[in-house]
């Protein structure tokens, strides 16, 4: 798949090529695409960069493909790009968390949210009632202006909508070329790529016998064309069964698929519900943390080339409004290690 040309450099050929950039005054090697998650930017030295393949695993329900899809809303809020293939949801799905989640940032915008980060801001629920509801012929805007948050949140979509692409998937007819195809198509429509997100991994229609053969190569392509475009590809994985059992917490060997999956990804997160993943220590001496812990996820960084791996950090759920809090700290509690703790 890889479109790449002159894969042989000299060293005077490539100081040549990097002054050429300075004294355009342009900055030479990768561009970082922040996630706007300032606690996973500063571990990842700034974001994700162009032509890196990460992957984001988990066991379903953990919220793996909220954290995506938030990367790539927070890609465009800050000027990029981005592109999601999604199998999983239609557009119309996305689009009502898109609007939740702006309806909020309005009002934490504006602080009229509290210190316990409640609000009355329109939650997904009540967006998707609105549009099932109608408007008996009023445009959008006025249909959202009877939502709390709802009209700041149409001009902020109305802001930044050129720049954020919905690929409606399909398992049969969305394959490598296709998300290639339309991956090089909004790269040259934007002038440069954009932040790529693939939901999920495992369902890229590729050939092979076994599905260890089909994620080896959906694995490898994605990543050639990461690096084919200068694109970051965030794609996310599905859990093996046998990694569901209780009392296992999630490692990159537990995803769906093959080794291949490892050796390719130059970042791959982990996305734990946080009271699945603390030591019960902190469970069964202090029984408040049970409800506490439900309402925080832990992202552990498993593998990172830029920069610290290991790392666990924690953010808050709010999937009322489809997203996290994108403030977040690394985790002070000890977690459980299946190498030392089962259950």
């Amino acid at each position: 798949m890889s479109g790449r040309t002159q894969p042989l450099h000299s060293v005077s050929s490539l100081l040549a090529e990097v002054d050429h950039v300075l004294q355009r005054g342009l900055a030479p090697g990768a561009k970082v695409h922040p996630t706007g998650f300032a606690a996973l930017d500063a571990t990842l030295t700034g974001g994700f960069r162009s032509g890196e393949l990460v992957l984001v695993g988990g066991a379903a329900g953990n919220g793996k493909t909220t954290l995506g899809f938030q990367f790539a809303r927070n890609a465009v809020a800050a000027g990029g790009t981005a592109l999601v293939f999604s199998y999983e949801h239609e557009a119309h799905t996305l689009l009502e968390r898109l609007i939740s989640m702006e309806a909020l940032e309005s009002l934490e915008g504006a602080g009229a949210v509290d210190t316990f980060g409640i609000s009355n801001a329109a939650d997904v629920h009540s967006v998707r009632a609105a549009f099932e509801a109608g408007s008996q012929g009023a445009p959008l805007d006025a249909l959202l202006a009877g939502l709390t948050g709802g009209r700041e949140a149409h001009a902020a979509l109305t802001g930044y909508g050129d720049r954020l692409h919905l690929h409606e998937s399909s398992g049969a007819t969305t394959t490598l070329e296709e998300i290639a195809r339309t991956v090089r198509e909004v790269t040259a429509t934007a002038g440069a790529a954009p932040l790529v997100l693939v939901d999920y991994l495992q369902k890229i229609p590729v050939p092979g016998a076994t599905e260890d053969e089909r994620t080896t190569a959906a694995v490898e392509g994605l990543k050639d064309l990461a690096l084919e475009v200068g694109a970051p590809i965030v794609a996310i994985s599905a859990a093996d069964k046998g990694a569901l059992a209780s009392g296992h917490r999630m490692r990159t060997h537990d995803l769906r698929g093959t080794s291949s999956l490892a050796y390719e990804a130059d970042v791959v997160l982990i996305v734990s519900d946080k009271v699945d993943v603390v030591s019960r220590d902190h469970l069964v001496y202090d029984l408040g943390n049970l409800q506490r812990f439900r309402d925080w996820t832990v992202v552990t960084v498993e593998k990172n080339r830029h920069g610290r791996a290991q790392v666990e950090l924690e953010f808050a759920k709010d999937f009322e409004h489809g997203r996290f809090h994108t403030r977040g700290n690394e985790v002070k509690e000890r977690l459980i290690d299946e190498r030392v703790f089962t259950t």
